[in-house]
């Protein structure tokens, strides 16, 4: 592998959050293991990403591995600032990046498209409420969790991360961003059920299980997906084998499936996978599970069913978002 004695590996740095809880960075830092300064987290403003994707690149990146993580930042819908200062697993993210993952390049004589090296060219901290703070490294297609730590409630004069030429109070700026930044909606679930602390966490667990197809024609099966988990990991299996292998992974939340005529994005709703896998995995604690896509005439929608042995849950809350191909 040509990245097998690489020390340094360039990237970008973003900042996200889930978009219905939306932060702002007030000031960080990623250093080396002497403590000195690689770059900067972008103040990007107010994000406007998700959990399962990168944030808005600004300008901050390096090249050196980092080892600590310095930030502080305003999460508005909880109305607090946070503060992270913590190590960062330098050697897990080298062997990341070393590690890196295969993708198809460009065509070649023959019009086939052969298998590459890559690796990881961002690196993006995601803020959950409760100070949950998730690293990724993440490349075409590719995201994969770094660490997971855990920010502290800390104070920020308002007046110095906000231009305040009206001298608003700190709560008056709390209560102001709050109404601007976090929506509407999000505002209502507060307000019925608070803000679900710990689902964050509960999405970095991890099941073991697989996709199967179960077609009209025997011939039909999955060529290959493109998969976004709740957990914000992320990779692109272009092939049968390595679509239909158990592993173990988090939720899923977006899939791609290319089948041989057809193709598929399904959406699938996290607090039905969680209960689900739960319930299943406390049945057989030991087994993998199967999702099965049984497709409709020319595809336009699919029962899903989760099964493990002879157990077998519908899945009632997926979404078919397209079809195409044909």
């Amino acid at each position: 592998m040509k990245n097998s004695q690489k020390e340094k590996f360039p990237y970008m740095v973003t900042m996200t959050a889930p978009k219905e809880y939306p932060v702002e960075v007030h000031i960080g830092v990623l250093t080396d293991d002497k403590k000195e300064l690689i770059c900067g987290v972008p103040k990007a403003g107010v994000t406007t990403g998700s959990w399962q994707y990168d944030g808005a690149k600004a300008g901050q990146g390096g090249s050196t591995i980092p080892s600590h993580l310095d930030l502080t930042y305003v999460s508005y819908a909880e109305k607090k600032f946070w503060r992270v200062d913590a190590d960062l697993p330098k050697e897990k993210i080298l062997q990341l990046f070393r590690e890196g993952f295969m993708v198809q390049g460009n065509p070649d004589d023959k019009g086939e498209f052969p298998w590459e090296e890559s690796t990881y060219d961002e690196l993006t901290i995601g803020a959950a409420p409760g100070g949950v703070i998730v690293v990724w490294l993440s490349g075409n297609h590719h995201k994969r969790e770094v660490c997971r730590l855990q920010a502290k409630e800390t104070f920020v004069d308002v007046n110095k991360f906000y231009d305040n030429p009206h001298g608003r109070i700190q709560q008056g700026f709390y209560d102001e961003l709050y109404k601007i930044a976090v929506p509407d909606s999000t505002k209502q679930k507060i307000k019925e059920k608070g803000i679900p602390f710990g689902i964050w966490d509960q999405y970095r667990e991890k099941y073991k299980y697989r996709f199967v197809l179960q077609p009209y024609d025997e011939k039909d099966k999955i060529t290959g997906l493109y998969r976004i988990n709740y957990n914000g990991e992320s990779e692109f299996l272009m092939d049968t084998q390595s679509a239909e292998t158990y592993k173990q992974d988090g939720i899923p939340y977006d899939v791609n499936f290319f089948f041989t005529q057809y193709n598929a994005e399904i959406i699938f709703n996290d607090e039905e996978m969680l209960s689900v896998f739960d319930e299943l995995k406390k049945l057989y604690p030991d087994q993998p599970i199967d999702i099965v896509l049984i497709p409709g005439f020319m595809y336009n929608d699919f029962t899903v069913v989760a099964q493990c042995k002879d157990k077998k849950i519908m899945l009632e809350k997926i979404k078919v978002k397209r079809v195409w191909g044909g």
